[in-house]
């Protein structure tokens, strides 16, 4: 009888999600440090390391000297296109195996989803908008996650934002959140898919907000609203496509650009 072998280097969505969590919880910080440093240090800024991580960890960009705020820019932007690029790779590497399984179903039924994920996005973008504007409006505050994103977007790092935010994000976060999460679950009813995934989608884009001793927990809950309703689309659209990953991916990607070129826009 034949031994098999088991590579690790075959698809296998565990160690995607545990590669993506690490990246996550502890490759975006390091990569942000290490363009830090050495933007620092090319550029002639000479900040002490000290002075360095208190700088790249400042939440509210209004307190940075003018004189360091492209440091601080450039830095976070670099680093988290990194990170996302580290995301994409070894998350896609792993996951291949359902980029090809569903870009074959995608392929025998494209009539039907390039009108229909279009539809689903503009829709969506609109409803998640007025859900994000009367938060806004109720409490006067966004969350850290999203400030951030516009200040670096606004202030010089657009492109490696766009690299990151619109192109990377979108797959890597929809074969975590959506595929995963989903294939894990599938013997459970559809709705607990649903929840985790949900609760699983907001997490990640809220803890610094959660963090923060500038927000109450009840603005916390409410911030934590317009992402979990988010989720929620990307979960319908998922859903609704047969469970194909193209089809929460091209949304995503779709919502991300519109919001992009909105901040371009407004400045805001």
């Amino acid at each position: 009888m034949e031994k098999t072998n088991h590579s690790i280097l075959e698809p296998n969505k565990l160690i995607a999600v545990i590669g993506y969590a690490f990246l996550t919880i502890f490759g975006g910080a390091f990569l942000i440090i290490i363009a830090a440093f050495l933007y620092n240090k090319g550029a002639g800024y000479n900040l002490s390391y000290t002075e360095l991580i208190q700088l790249i960890g400042e939440t509210n960009f209004t307190k940075i000297d003018i004189e360091y705020q492209r440091l601080y820019v450039i830095s976070n932007a670099l680093g988290n296109m990194l990170s996302y690029l580290f995301m994409l790779a070894i998350v896609g590497f792993f996951m291949r195996n359902y980029l090809l399984e569903d870009g074959k179903a995608f392929l025998k039924e494209y009539k039907r989803l390039l009108w229909m994920i279009p539809l689903l996005a503009v829709v969506g973008y609109g409803a998640s908008y007025l859900v994000d504007f009367f938060i806004t409006l109720l409490i006067n505050e966004t969350s850290l996650n999203q400030s951030s994103i516009q200040d670096l977007i606004v202030h010089g790092g657009a492109i490696p934002m766009f690299i990151a935010v619109v192109i990377c994000a979108p797959i890597v976060e929809e074969l975590i959140y959506r595929k995963a999460v989903f294939e894990y679950l599938k013997k459970y009813h559809i709705a607990i898919s649903y929840v985790v995934s949900i609760l699983l989608f907001a997490l990640p884009h809220m803890i610094t907000t959660f963090i923060s001793s500038n927000f109450s927990p009840l603005n916390n809950l409410l911030l934590s609203i317009p992402y979990a309703f988010s989720g929620f689309l990307l979960c319908g659209t998922y859903h609704l496509c047969n469970k194909n990953i193209y089809a929460s991916w091209f949304m995503h990607m779709i919502n991300n650009l519109l919001a992009f070129i909105l901040i371009l826009a407004l400045g805001v």
